[in-house]
Order: C-alpha cells, then structure tokens, then sequence
C-alpha cells in the first residue's frame, strides 16, 4: 500500500501542460497564390509539425497545429495570384485558452517591395529563419543572398 502511495504523490508532483489546437486557413493556387502560416519553436529551433488537410483539389484548407503554451516563432506569408506579396515574422505567446499574444513583429515583405532585410533581424530570430529556409514559403524573396555565408 505505501508503494500506491508514493507513486500518487509523485504523479501530482509533476505539472500536466494543457494541449493547445490551433488552425489556420492555407492556400496554393497554382496561379501563385499563397496563404500559410509556419511556427517554429524557440526551445527547439525547429518547424513544429502540423496536419494539413486540404480540399480535393489541394489547392485550399487548414493547417493543424498541437503546440504546448509557450513562445514560438510565426512566419506569416500570404500571396496574392496577381503578385502581392505580405511576409512577416512574429514572436508569440500562446496560452492555455489559444489565445495568440503578439510579443514583437517584423514586416519583411509588404505589396511588391522589401521593407526589412533578413539582416536586420535580431541575431536569434534570424538564426532560426535560416536553419528553417528550405521549409519555409517564398524564403526567397526575403534571403540576402550577400548575407548567407554557405
């Protein structure tokens, strides 16, 4: 019987984290249009893994994210089939309630023009941006090509 007991003890010991669901509209035509939103974890600094269920055709649906309330990094991108063009990045918080707390943003891209380079970002961010490029949407428009030393 005391066995029973300390293993109940030791369970009410350890802090059960609430489980937040959080989704978010995607799309990509195949005329260029582009909605989706990628976060990355900062304890990590990986892409955190998501469900994506799509229409028939693909081309539309949601992105399913199960994330732990904490900071994450959100890089926002969102293209127009005629060209314009909206990427940012943003530091979040999300609580138990999934509300999205916005902490610090950068608009990268905004209509047809750069409004920040990678660069300018602060040292963190950016390292995890780039270790993550080759998953993240329309990277390209944002990399300075003079700044990545590979």
């Amino acid at each position: 019987m005391s066995g029973d007991k300390i293993e109940e003890n030791s369970k009410s010991q350890t802090p059960i984290s609430k489980k937040v669901f959080l989704s978010f509209n995607y799309k990509r035509t195949g005329m260029g249009g582009v909605n989706d939103i990628i976060i990355i974890s900062f304890r990590t600094g990986k892409i955190v893994s998501s469900r994506l269920n799509t229409s028939r055709s693909g081309n539309h649906g949601v992105r399913l994210y199960v994330l732990l309330p904490a900071k994450y990094l959100m890089y926002k991108v969102s293209k127009s089939n005629s060209g314009k063009l909206y990427i940012s990045v943003k530091v979040v918080e999300i609580n138990e309630n999934s509300e999205i707390k916005t902490l610090q943003e950068w608009n990268l891209y905004q209509g047809r023009e750069q409004k920040m380079m990678l660069s300018d970002l602060p040292e963190n961010i950016k390292v995890m941006l780039l270790n993550n490029r080759n998953q993240l949407p329309l990277f390209e428009y944002v990399e300075d090509q003079n700044f990545i030393s590979e």
